[in-house]
């Protein structure tokens, strides 16, 4: 195994392990609040008012208002349904690495990616804007290092966003031609000075086939590929 493939591989291994982290953060959160819940239903049914008396009008009286159960299941089954949610995309993104080489649809890789790392992005105080292709882009290459690509520069591009903190992440408009666009309406320089200048960054590119192309404005950058299948 040579250089390329060797650091490509410990920044796969270094971006799945942040990915799984922050997924299993999320899940240990709804966790905690299932668990309190419960907690909060055991202590309810321990007050005097629900203890059996064995007089039924009493006991009727005396008994947890169902709203307050209500309430409590729904917060359980909602906690449920997102903890199922990030099992499901933690699940994807894990067989990602099997898949190897294919063709990827480059709009849905992107939405993954942003709504797997969505967490990550909100802790960064910044807005991120996804507008679809008009038109399917395709690309032939290993899913798993893509993903790993756009994040590093969903990241950068979060890092360089000045101001507002907002980045519009949009498309070219030749199918053909792939080519995703980070745009932000204002930026730090230095951040964009030091875009994808370390070794591996330019290790993974390589091994991807993409390039990095900033806009005249340099408050923007665009992932390039030489052509689309």
């Amino acid at each position: 195994m040579g250089t390329l493939e060797i650091e490509t591989a410990e920044q796969g291994m270094k971006f799945f392990g942040r990915m799984s982290a922050s997924a299993t953060h999320e899940i240990k959160n709804t966790l905690a609040i299932i668990n309190e819940s419960a907690g909060l239903l055991e202590d309810l049914s321990q007050m005097p008012g629900n203890r059996k008396s064995g007089n039924q009008t009493a006991d009727r009286e005396n008994s947890l208002p169902a709203h307050r159960v209500l309430d409590i299941s729904q917060r359980v089954t909602r906690q449920v349904k997102r903890a199922d949610l990030v099992l499901r995309k933690l699940n994807k993104f894990s067989h990602s690495i099997d898949h190897g080489t294919k063709i990827t649809d480059l709009g849905e890789t992107v939405g993954f990616v942003l709504d797997l790392g969505s967490r990550l992005i909100e802790m960064q105080g910044t807005r991120v804007e996804l507008v679809p292709p008009v038109l399917p882009i395709r690309v032939e290459t290993h899913v798993f290092y893509l993903e790993n690509m756009i994040w590093k520069a969903v990241e950068a591009a979060c890092d360089a966003a000045d101001g507002n903190k907002q980045v519009t992440i949009s498309f070219g408009n030749d199918p053909h031609l792939p080519l995703i666009l980070f745009s932000m309406q204002a930026v730090k320089k230095p951040s964009m000075d030091a875009l994808f200048t370390s070794k591996q960054d330019k290790y993974l590119m390589e091994y991807l086939n993409i390039s990095i192309k900033k806009n005249k404005e340099n408050n923007g950058f665009g992932l390039v590929w030489p052509k689309s299948i």
